[in-house]
């Protein structure tokens, strides 16, 4: 790849980082229960500061699938407007992250937005594989409907889910799931470098098969440890994003792909799928941007986070 296609900030942006931006693919590959490790680590020695006018929060709720308490981290500002309720999934290809390691990201929409976050600590696979991560974020959805109200004091009719690469495919497989329960709470949502199916066949995919941050062979991997090894080919309800017949009744939705990331031609397949069904989307593919460009200062991430606060409650 010409990487003086990549935005020449961000470049910058990247290459100052202290750490190592890299994943060490055999331990993705087979032990990656040392990476999630590390990750924790990293976050619990490496904390955004909280604002003093935020209040944050966990609650347990028992998941339906087999009563594990799934951990919901809550963001809510003084003052919060009730009506705006952002339910929330991090990324990590389904086998890293945890909340926390977006907090100051979650700090500026809800100091900003007036918002509630509901940002969900799914299971990680492959200790849980599909359709757990699913549920999970499903269990949190039906939560919020039942005691937001009651324990948050927020109104749950009009919800915005929003989910980053791995968490963007959560984000949209929990929208399909409520149309098919014919639950019609979800108002918006809103995809961020989404993940939509496993077939690793997109043009955008075949090109970036060893850029660096995400790259066709991290993909597999997680796939791989997502659906396991008898299911990482097949096209499932809920994990195949395409593999599914109700698009017209999904919520109205954004879209934000990058130019330089082996994802993006999933977001505009994606894209062109709500179309044809007549949900109204708006798609936004951003020049000269990497996969997770936003988590480095540059000018592209203070474009992005305009569109952000513009987009995220319609």
């Amino acid at each position: 790849m010409n990487l003086n296609r990549i935005n020449s900030d961000l470049k910058n942006s990247i290459e100052n980082v202290s750490y190592s931006l890299e994943i060490d693919e055999n331990l993705f590959l087979n032990a990656p229960e040392i990476i999630q490790q590390e990750r924790k680590e990293f976050m619990s020695t490496h904390p955004f500061m909280k604002p003093d006018h935020i209040a944050v929060q966990d609650l347990f709720i028992p998941s339906s699938e087999d009563g594990y308490g799934v951990r919901l981290h809550i963001y809510q500002p003084e003052g919060f407007n009730p009506d705006r309720v952002l339910l929330y999934f991090h990324g990590g290809g389904y086998v890293f992250g945890l909340p926390e390691q977006v907090d100051d990201q979650m700090f500026g929409i809800a100091d900003r937005l007036k918002a509630t976050i509901i940002s969900v600590d799914y299971r990680l696979s492959p200790q849980y594989r599909f359709p757990i991560p699913v549920l999970d974020g499903f269990d949190a959805l039906q939560w919020i409907i039942k005691h937001g109200e009651p324990e948050l004091g927020i109104d749950s009719d009009r919800i915005t889910v929003f989910g980053a690469s791995a968490g963007g495919h959560l984000a949209a497989a929990v929208a399909q799931m409520a149309a098919d329960h014919n639950i019609k709470n979800i108002e918006h949502q809103f995809l961020l470098y989404p993940v939509i199916h496993n077939r690793l066949d997109t043009p955008s995919m075949e090109e970036f098969t060893n850029i660096q941050l995400w790259n066709k062979n991290y993909a597999k991997t997680a796939w791989l440890h997502f659906l396991g090894e008898e299911n990482k080919d097949k096209s499932i309800q809920y994990s195949d994003l395409t593999y599914y017949n109700n698009f017209s009744r999904l919520p109205q939705t954004t879209i934000v792909a990058c130019e330089l990331d082996p994802l993006r031609d999933e977001g505009l397949e994606y894209a062109q799928l709500l179309y044809k069904a007549g949900v109204k989307t708006e798609l936004w593919v951003i020049p000269g941007a990497l996969h997770v460009f936003d988590l480095f200062d540059s000018p592209l991430k203070d474009d992005y986070n305009t569109f952000l606060m513009n987009r995220l409650f319609k």
